[in-house]
């Protein structure tokens, strides 16, 4: 009578497991599933949306698959991993390792998604990491890779991380910023090089230094981000995350800046509108213009040191002082026509008590490779040719009883 109370509570058993688990005539296996599986196993629900290409599918209200690892390692492994999926680079097809899915077909306005999400912390301190992309091989391509709204771009080199779009940050960033140069090697023919003068601009022939100038420096304070506003009067039911460190301290402090609406009317390339509405500034680019305006100061400090001794010479000879005549001024003009490509000009004046003077010609590198003996004093001037000379950009000085009155910029073209 024992066995047979036994025997009846084991066929209980299997006709459970039985309505659990159904091995179908295509092969497949379906656990807590009633329709036939078209994945090799198919737990909780049908693949048909996934179509036959996938081996397992598991599908939940709930968490769908949990995998956990723990213990000491049988094969004394370094490498303790949970969840491991290799898939073999062997052809010219679309390889993902893992890939996942966080997003509903219109926009919600509330909830959080996360395609991707890791979390690591208390191992040895500096080597816990949330997400750890590593770039192998000799291939071009990133260890992380950020676009919007697209997934097959190509890598220009070999990179740690590279995104497609604005990359925006709470936090401060470290390291080296580099920009790419102007050179023309960099710039492979795509755009032509430009000394930065008024002589190049032909809408204004105003210099850097007079344009600079009309800039305004501004001082504000910010505001909560609208962003965050408007997440406090959405009604979201999640937390908002906390302010960074950085972020608390950028609304206690003063910030400084330009007024964009005027930098705009002045150098409109320097400044961008984001995606927010927002006018920003380019400030790295405003670092030439500081260059070259301290560049014009110099050479107009030159020139005024250079009129004041000769004035003072002037007024011990007894002969005209400041405010007087011109001519006892010396003083450099630029050179008509610039850029040439054959012959310019150069007109000078020289006061009758210089004794000896010259126009010396540099190249960039500030090697003299000419130099003409003025000999007429007053107005006059003096004709370059460019010779044997390469296109590109040259220096000419005068230089009057061996003090230098001015120095000005000459360009050579084919």
């Amino acid at each position: 009578m024992k066995k047979s109370v036994t025997l009846i509570g084991v066929c209980f058993v299997f006709s459970g497991l039985q309505a659990q688990i159904k091995m179908y005539s295509n092969g497949n296996v379906g656990i807590q599933s009633s329709a036939v599986p078209e994945a090799a196993l198919v737990v909780g629900g049908n693949a048909s949306n996934k179509g036959t290409g996938y081996k397992t599918y598991i599908r939940s209200n709930n968490h769908a698959l949990y995998v956990r690892r723990e213990g000491v390692p049988t094969n004394n492994s370094t490498w303790l991993i949970a969840n491991e999926g290799n898939n073999w680079v062997d052809g010219g097809q679309f390889y993902i390792g893992i890939k996942g899915y966080s997003i509903y077909g219109s926009p919600l306005g509330r909830g959080r998604a996360w395609g991707v999400f890791g979390e690591a912390g208390n191992s040895t301190s500096g080597y816990n990491y949330a997400v750890h992309g590593n770039l192998r091989g000799n291939q071009r391509g990133a260890a992380i890779v950020g676009t919007l709204d697209n997934v097959d771009i190509n890598v220009p080199g070999r990179y740690v991380g590279y995104f497609m779009g604005d990359i925006r940050t709470t936090g401060n960033i470290y390291g080296t910023v580099l920009t790419p140069s102007a050179s023309r090697s960099a710039l492979m023919g795509r755009s032509a090089v430009m000394p930065l003068s008024a002589e190049s601009d032909a809408t204004n022939s105003m210099s850097v230094v007079e344009k600079l100038s009309q800039l305004t420096a501004v001082q504000y304070n910010l505001s909560e981000p609208q962003a965050a506003q408007a997440f406090a009067a959405s009604g979201d039911t999640v937390a908002a995350a906390p302010r960074s460190v950085t972020d608390a301290q950028a609304l206690e402090k003063t910030h400084y800046g330009l007024d964009a609406e005027v930098l705009k009317e002045i150098y409109p390339d320097l400044v961008y509108e984001s995606q927010e509405g927002d006018l920003c500034i380019n400030y790295t680019e405003m670092i030439p213009l500081l260059v070259q305006s301290v560049s014009e100061l110099r050479a107009q400090v030159v020139s005024l040191q250079g009129a004041q001794t000769y004035n003072v010479r002037t007024r011990n000879g007894n002969e005209t002082g400041i405010g007087g005549n011109a001519l006892d001024v010396p003083a450099l003009e630029q050179n008509d026509p610039n850029p040439f490509t054959q012959t310019t000009v150069v007109r000078y004046t020289l006061p009758e008590s210089v004794k000896s003077a010259f126009l010396y010609i540099y190249d960039l590198n500030g090697t003299q490779i000419d130099q003409k003996t003025l000999q007429d004093r007053g107005k006059s001037s003096v004709t370059l040719e460019a010779g044997s000379l390469a296109p590109g950009m040259y220096l000419y000085a005068l230089v009057a009883d061996g003090k230098v009155i001015d120095t000005k910029r000459m360009i050579i073209t084919k």
